[in-house]
């Protein structure tokens, strides 16, 4: 009898540069309420609160990286 599954390679192939990959984030309630004020109420950084914050989150990391934050040193406390 053959084999019902077809058999499949170790883990996925790599994703070619720049492709889009998902995240998920949990955040505190009163941040989320907040990005629904900005979308929803003042109609800035999109029309959704994930719009909002996918702006933000796109936003500050290319800051980051245009800054070498990549590179810097980070002191301990």
């Amino acid at each position: 009898m053959p084999d019902e599954h077809p058999k499949r390679g170790r883990g996925r192939p790599p994703k070619p540069e720049g492709a889009d990959v998902a995240l998920t984030v949990a955040l505190p309630k009163h941040h989320y309420e907040y990005l629904e004020y900005l979308a929803l109420r003042k109609r800035r950084l999109g029309t959704s609160a994930k719009q909002a914050a996918e702006h933000i989150l796109i936003r500050e990391l290319d800051a980051m990286f245009q800054r070498d934050y990549h590179t810097k040193e980070i002191p301990e406390d």
